[in-house]
């Protein structure tokens, strides 16, 4: 067993079923995009949970009904850029579970959301890993410390293709992490004036940014007050300044 279907597969098989012998280190690279995180609430199940569940040993548990308030982001305009986040914004010490940080490749983006009285903020990390020669980048929210440090709640990347490829690549669900919610997010490449998704039966339009080190990636994000961490969301949809559909890519949310 080598790939995700397979793994799949036995999980719904018949008691007699005899599987093949699993293969982790093919089944994480083919499997799922590479996913970092520390403990995660989730509010909906996929096969991609499941796999990092049982590979990486992390806790994934039910959401509570309620969640934090959330300050509202302005209304999405793509002539409307989001702000550089600067070291000075607001942000907490680090808490003593070790958390998770990261270093920006390019400028950090305020999202203009605040979940418990912090920034939530959105960049871009290098990726270096010989088994994903086509993927040298990835796309991570987080917060700050006061040190300046940034801190990872979710950092994801491509594992399939090349990173640069037109499209949709590295998409998030909302979710809660630390008891904290953090945005649905990713990045597209190529012109995208209008980022859309269907969530709760709306269509909600995605806040965006062009990347500082590559104007033809668009780095976006969703509101937490129209894409919750609980909502039914589709897939992702781009136009051009035409209100043209430009080409998918990989336009399905993970979550995990």
């Amino acid at each position: 067993m080598n790939n995700l279907d397979d793994l799949r597969d036995a999980m719904h098989s018949t008691p007699d079923f005899e599987p093949k012998s699993l293969d982790l280190a093919a089944v994480m690279t083919a499997g799922g995009r590479l996913r970092r995180r520390r403990r995660a609430t989730v509010g909906a199940a996929s096969g991609v949970a499941v796999l990092v569940l049982l590979v990486g040993g992390f806790q994934l548990v039910r959401p509570e009904a309620s969640q934090p308030g959330v300050a509202a982001a302005g209304q999405p305009s793509s002539a409307a850029p989001a702000r550089t986040a600067e070291p000075s914004a607001t942000a907490v010490q680090e808490d003593p579970d070790e958390p998770i940080t990261g270093e920006a490749f390019g400028d950090v983006v305020d999202t203009r959301m605040k979940v418990d009285g912090l920034d939530r903020l959105l960049w871009m990390q290098r990726v270096d890993e010989p088994v994903l020669p086509d993927t040298t980048i990835g796309i991570a929210t987080g917060w700050r410390t006061t040190a300046g440090q940034l801190v990872v709640d979710v950092v994801n990347n491509e594992v399939e293709g090349s990173d640069r490829a037109p499209g949709f690549h590295a998409l998030e669900m909302a979710m809660v992490v630390n008891d904290k919610p953090t945005p649905a997010f990713g990045y597209y490449v190529g012109d995208a004036a209008k980022i859309t998704v269907t969530a709760d039966g709306r269509t909600v339009r995605a806040e965006q940014t062009t990347w500082s080190e590559d104007r033809s990636i668009v780095l976006f994000w969703f509101p937490l007050n129209k894409v919750k961490p609980t909502s039914k969301v589709g897939k992702a949809t781009a136009y051009d300044d035409n209100g043209r559909k430009l080409p998918a890519g990989n336009a399905t949310f993970g979550v995990g």
